[in-house]
């Protein structure tokens, strides 16, 4: 198992048509009409910025692309037609084996290392130690 996991919830869904931009600067336009989750979790708790368009999430039993720019607090993930709860656990990393995205897979998007990448996971992330 991983060392170290990352996690967020789900604060909850819409639609988003095709053509309309999310996030800021609206970097990212829907290709299609789709259902977007905002999810907590941004570069304050250590979801690097550049991720934004180049990672998934693990939500509602499957992973989803995290689109557009990553907020401080938040970012917005293309859910499609998955059924996402609000509250529903998000994984940004942890064990590949249960489908989550693996740390390697944001050291290959974002360039950094594998410590860079655990370090920015910052002090107003909620840290558990699990044995």
């Amino acid at each position: 198992p991983p060392v170290m996991s990352l996690h967020g919830r789900a604060l909850g869904t819409k639609p988003l048509l095709r053509g309309e931009g999310v996030s800021y600067g609206y970097t990212h336009r829907a290709a299609r009409d789709t259902r977007v989750a905002l999810v907590t979790g941004g570069y304050a708790q250590g979801v690097v910025r550049s991720l934004g368009d180049r990672a998934d999430v693990w939500i509602g039993g499957g992973r989803h692309r995290i689109v557009g720019r990553v907020a401080m607090d938040v970012c917005v993930v293309d859910v499609d037609d998955a059924d996402i709860t609000r509250g529903a656990e998000a994984v940004f990393f942890g064990d590949p084996r249960s489908g989550h995205p693996s740390l390697r897979e944001w050291v290959d998007a974002t360039g950094f290392t594998a410590g860079e990448i655990v370090a920015v996971v910052g002090a107003r992330a909620e840290r558990q130690v699990v044995s």
